[in-house]
């Protein structure tokens, strides 16, 4: 029943007894209906035998108890200090494993963290380069619109002029040869 009642020693006894007493009331209130009431004549022996089982539960648990404390106490010193000493020992070795496992984590960890932070640096110099490349090409086609319009500007002049030379020797051989 240990197993099964966790705690102290002194959270044990208390839940023992606890089921005791409840044990106890419910046999009462049996004894009272089955002869007060005659109505529940089948519960006082179902009742007896729960409470009986509760008991022999009890002795049980009490008896291990006591048998358990007379095994350490017959134990050798030197014998208990040994195995308190490799449970310590296992306890440093599972502490070592874990420390190895969280190790190992922390440096997966680490490594994706640096991986990360690596990809973020030359995302902002892209960023950088393609803010500058941008600028660039703006300036580019700025400079380009204006020697377009230079360039087109003078293509007009030129026209104007050529249309002018042009058509005052047409204008005039018209007026000289048609009459």
């Amino acid at each position: 029943m240990n197993s099964q009642i966790p705690g102290s020693g002194f959270e044990r006894i208390a839940a023992k007894v606890l089921l005791l007493a409840t044990a106890t009331v419910g046999v009462t209130a049996v004894v009272h209906f089955a002869l007060f009431a005659e109505v529940l004549s089948w519960a006082l022996p179902t009742v007896g035998v729960l409470s009986a089982g509760v008991v022999l539960m009890l002795a049980v648990d009490v008896a291990r108890g006591r048998r358990q404390r007379l095994v350490q106490a017959e134990e050798e010193p030197g014998e208990a200090l040994r195995r308190r000493v490799e449970r310590v020992n296992e306890a440093f070795v599972e502490a070592a494993a874990l420390m190895a496992d969280l190790q190992r984590d922390l440096a997966a960890q680490q490594a994706a963290r640096e991986e990360l932070i690596a990809q973020a640096e030359e995302q902002q110099q892209l960023l950088t380069v393609d803010q500058e490349q941008a600028k660039n090409i703006r300036l580019l086609l700025i400079e380009g619109a204006k020697e377009a319009n230079r360039t087109e500007r003078g293509q007009q002049w030129m026209f104007f002029l050529l249309g002018a030379l042009v058509s005052v020797p047409i204008g005039v051989a018209i007026n000289v040869f048609v009459p």
